[in-house]
C-alpha cells in the first residue's frame, strides 16, 4: 500500500477539499465532516466514502477494506 504519511490529514476539517486517486482516476471530492480516526467525504456516514486520517486511505467494512492492509482508494491532498 502507499504511504502519504507526509501529507497532514490530520489538519482536514469540514468544507475542505480533497482529492481521491479511484486507479489513475483523481476525483476533487468536499468533505463533510471529520472525526479522530476518520475523514468523511462525499455525504454523511454511511452515505459516501471514509478514508484514515493517518495515512489517508479509504475504509470499506462491507468490502473487507481496512486501510491498512487492504483500499480502494486514497487520498492524496487535500485543499482548504
Amino acid at each position: 500500500m502507499r504511504d502519504s504519511a507526509n501529507i497532514a490529514f490530520h489538519d482536514v476539517k469540514a468544507g475542505d477539499y480533497v482529492i481521491r486517486m479511484l486507479g489513475e482516476i483523481p476525483m476533487t471530492l468536499q468533505v463533510h465532516s471529520v472525526d479522530d480516526a476518520f475523514i468523511y467525504v462525499g455525504g454523511p456516514p454511511n452515505v459516501g466514502w471514509k478514508f484514515r486520517r493517518d495515512n489517508g486511505a479509504e475504509v470499506d467494512e462491507d468490502l473487507g477494506w481496512d486501510g491498512l492492509t487492504e483500499t480502494g482508494s486514497y487520498l492524496i491532498e487535500f485543499h482548504q
